[in-house]
């Protein structure tokens, strides 16, 4: 199973939270992998969500990396601008290119001196088709009938 992100766009009233876990085993449109929602993470925590995958349903900012996040009416809108400047920013680079990703530790545990990173392989148009369903699905959030569930890996 590869770490992909899950997004869907669901209608309010018609899903149960506690009926959420089933969509981890249900066909999905789109999907991000975790090297990109970790490298976009620091801007994803600005958006107030509710973290179903901790206890009482917690409001929270950021989405759950390893859990199940909603995003609501009154979070769509940050969730459409942040996710719309990183289309618009992505749309500006190379067909494909590189972002660093996580340090690289040694087998003994050890982070060399300087610190080696990770390099992610991006399809600058796969990803901006991708973003481009998340601007949409945020679309449809803010206009109230709809919100969207984000399963972590």
């Amino acid at each position: 199973m590869a770490l992909e992100h899950r997004f869907f766009c669901l209608k309010q009233g018609e899903v149960s939270y506690t009926k959420c876990m089933n969509y981890y085993d249900m066909e999905f449109e789109v999907s991000i992998h975790d090297d990109i929602m970790r490298y976009m993470d620091d801007t994803l925590m600005w958006i107030p969500c509710t973290h179903l995958s901790l206890p009482y349903q917690k409001k929270t900012k950021g989405l759950a990396l390893y859990g199940i996040t909603v995003i609501h009416q009154e979070s769509g809108e940050m969730f459409y601008h942040v996710i719309d400047l990183w289309y618009r920013l992505f749309s500006k680079a190379p067909e494909r290119f590189q972002l660093d990703g996580g340090i690289i530790i040694g087998h003994d545990r050890i982070v060399s001196s300087p610190p080696k990173y990770y390099t992610i392989e991006v399809e600058r148009d796969l990803l901006l088709q991708k973003l481009q369903i998340l601007r949409n699905y945020a679309e449809r959030t803010i206009e109230g009938e709809f919100f969207i569930l984000h399963l972590g890996i």
